[in-house]
């Protein structure tokens, strides 16, 4: 029954986040005027953060309990991850972006996406191990 609560949350992070990145994200740009867009991304990210955090902290509890330590490891590191993004981060960034700090904006977004890139490889490969 673990086994099957185990993937299911994977498929469910895998598939969020594959459908964040390659659908939502650039619908968002494509389809709404920037000067909406914008606001409405930055609003939108404390709930992403927050919603892969709590599936990353089920998916660990879950593999720890079946004692699957690689899976353990690739949800702790992705809960990690979301959290420095979320806490760390996204306000960072938002500063940055207010005070008209571009080359510091542009490094933390490519940083926060690095992160999130990262995420769904690890997710990825752990679709591959079950």
């Amino acid at each position: 029954m673990l086994n099957v609560l185990q993937l299911v949350l994977l498929s469910v992070i895998f598939g969020g986040m594959v459908t964040f990145q390659v659908l939502f994200a650039p619908l968002v740009f494509i389809k709404i005027k920037i000067d909406v867009a914008r606001p409405f991304i930055r609003e939108f990210f404390p709930f992403y953060y927050l919603y892969f955090s709590l599936f990353s902290l089920l998916y660990l509890v879950v593999s720890l309990l079946i004692g699957d330590n690689i899976q353990a490891m690739i949800g702790g590191g992705s809960l990690v991850g979301f959290l420095i993004s979320r806490q760390v981060l996204m306000p960072m960034t938002n500063t940055a972006s207010d005070n008209d700090q571009k080359s510091k904006f542009d490094l933390l977004h490519r940083t926060t996406v690095l992160i999130n890139s990262l995420q769904l490889m690890a997710f990825f490969a752990a679709l591959l191990f079950i």
